[in-house]
């Protein structure tokens, strides 16, 4: 019999009992007024609540809402703003 760590009983208890859906990387991007890739790298570095299944990243809506309460989404998209490049003609 395999013995698992209380980690990570908590963590499958809590995405088998949440059915919320499940956004895409290039829906979090569009909603986040970021790059795609933005959002892939915050979630590799653990930055934004995010969950991998297989090779791909996907968000919860009502974490993501909590994230973007929280102080630390507020100094990364400070952050994030500071490295736009705007193009103009």
């Amino acid at each position: 019999m395999f013995e698992t760590c209380p980690f990570e009983n908590d963590l499958m208890q809590k995405l088998l009992t949440n059915r919320e859906p499940l956004l895409t990387t290039a829906a979090v991007s569009r909603w986040l007024g970021v790059a795609p890739r933005t959002v892939c790298l915050w979630a590799e570095c653990r930055e934004i609540p995010a969950i991998k299944i297989g090779r791909q990243w996907r968000f919860r809506e009502g974490e993501l809402r909590e994230w973007l309460l929280s102080a630390k989404a507020s100094s990364m998209a400070q952050g994030a703003a500071s490295h736009t490049v705007v193009l103009t003609s």
